[in-house]
């Protein structure tokens, strides 16, 4: 579903560039971004039956591989750099058939992991490496007409072969869309997160050998929908457990589809830490987790009729949120305490290092008379400058309207927009990084 619903609705998002933005792939939507244990980036996207991977060489430039021919309309949903290079998981967009891709000696080599009949589908599967670059896979098998599910994790040895073992059985849990999950290691030891929704709760448990057989750890349940898009799981550095994930609770709230972040030490903790977003990273640094998502506005909300959305990525680290003017298609931690950023859009997907965390963080305000409508902000930590003004609605191109000048971190603009309803973005742009920040006004400029 977040396929369909929010990667395809990205092409009407448009993405700011910077001094130094770097493209990676242009005429791409979205992608997945990863590390090697050196900071190098690299990239892989699904580009009509193709698999790529971009990866950035020293000079600053992006070499770009054609890794496997894959399904129409597959997408790349996992993507890792370990010990034996890159690995990537490709879902069909049918959602019947998994695809590992990973480099060999020569040329790169595909194995099919898992694949269902017309009645099945396949719930967005995760992936993680062990210390010897071997890849692990989660992922569960839904049945249609009766909502069961299986969860089953598979692993991958040097020469292709596939080990999977079952963890649930009997059809549970069942739930309204095919179940995501991911996989987390402990050492030498499988952990499976799997999140899932049925007859109004969202549960999610994290699933763990216990003798011969599995146990399910309770980490959050409540009121609501389903899941939307993947799992994110993982280890910080201090081995507390953090997962992040998108939960739907539209049919009680037509606005809310709440990011869910958990911290699992010996109990587990759950909290909402955005009101309505589609989960894209959780990096782990020893700070404390830090959540990519891309929120929206829809055509709904300015009273218009149809699908097409307006997007803002934002990062959440704790109480802090700082939005930028893009999809945001991956984030990770840099060295030296430094972040990267895939950001997507009809540019194509553009990458940025940022030497810190991610902090500068820009607001917006309008006072509307019926005529004029003043825009007004702040932009954190910046004395002097420029934001761009852009006018928006949901499924057109933005109209860049003008600069605002920044006076001791304040700016402000008039404008008499020449139709409503509208909505209007202010983003700066850091002159060293080139990211830019934005700040999308959620109340919409309505006719009078």
């Amino acid at each position: 579903m977040l396929r369909s619903a929010a990667f395809v609705a990205a092409i009407a998002l448009v993405t700011a560039g910077g001094a130094s933005a770097e493209v990676v792939a242009r005429g791409v939507q979205d992608g997945l971004l990863a590390l090697d244990a050196k900071g190098t980036p690299s990239v892989a996207w699904v580009h009509h039956s193709t698999l790529f991977v971009g990866t950035r060489t020293p000079t600053g430039t992006w070499t770009r591989k054609a890794t496997a021919t894959v399904p129409p309309g597959s997408s790349a949903v996992a993507f890792e750099i370990g010990a034996a290079g890159p690995v990537a998981l490709v879902q069909s967009g049918d959602d019947r058939t998994i695809l590992l891709v990973r480099p060999r000696s020569i040329g790169w080599e595909t194995i099919r992991v898992a694949k269902v009949g017309a009645l099945f589908r396949l719930g967005w599967p995760g992936l993680a490496l062990g210390r010897r670059g071997l890849p692990t896979i989660s992922y569960t098998r839904w049945n249609g007409p009766t909502l069961k599910s299986r969860l089953l994790v598979s692993r991958v040895d040097a020469k292709g072969g596939i080990s999977t073992r079952r963890i649930t059985q009997e059809g549970f849990p069942k739930s309204l869309v095919p179940p995501p999950s991911a996989p987390i290691l402990f050492g030498d030891v499988t952990h499976v997160v799997e999140s899932y929704g049925y007859r109004g709760v969202v549960g999610t448990i994290e699933w763990y050998p216990f003798k011969k057989d599995w146990t399910g750890l309770g980490l959050d349940a409540g009121i609501g929908d389903y899941p939307i898009g993947p799992v994110f799981a993982g280890l910080s550095p201090s081995g507390i457990m953090h997962a992040a994930w998108t939960e739907s609770m539209l049919t009680f709230d037509n606005e809310a589809a709440p990011v869910t972040l958990v911290d699992r030490r010996r109990f587990a903790s759950s909290a909402f830490v955005l009101d309505r977003a589609l989960t894209s990273a959780l990096a782990l640094p020893s700070t404390g987790p830090e959540i990519a998502a891309n929120q929206w506005i829809s055509e709904y909300d300015l009273g218009l009729i149809g699908e097409a959305n307006l997007w803002a990525g934002t990062v959440v680290r704790g109480p802090s949120k700082v939005e930028l003017d893009g999809w945001i298609s991956g984030y990770a931690v840099a060295p030296h305490g430094g972040r990267d950023l895939l950001l997507g859009g009809p540019g194509g997907l553009r990458w940025f290092r940022v030497p810190q965390r991610v902090t500068t963080k820009v607001t917006i305000e309008a006072e509307d008379d019926g005529d004029l409508v003043l825009l007004s902000g702040h932009v954190g930590g910046v004395g002097t400058g420029a934001v761009t003004i852009y006018r928006e609605r949901p499924g057109e191109l933005r109209t860049p309207i003008g600069h605002a000048p920044i006076n001791a971190g304040e700016y402000s603009f008039v404008d008499r927009p020449s139709e409503r309803p509208v909505v209007y973005r202010a983003v700066y742009t850091d002159a060293k990084t080139g990211v830019p920040y934005g700040a999308l006004l959620r109340r919409p400029i309505l006719g009078q």
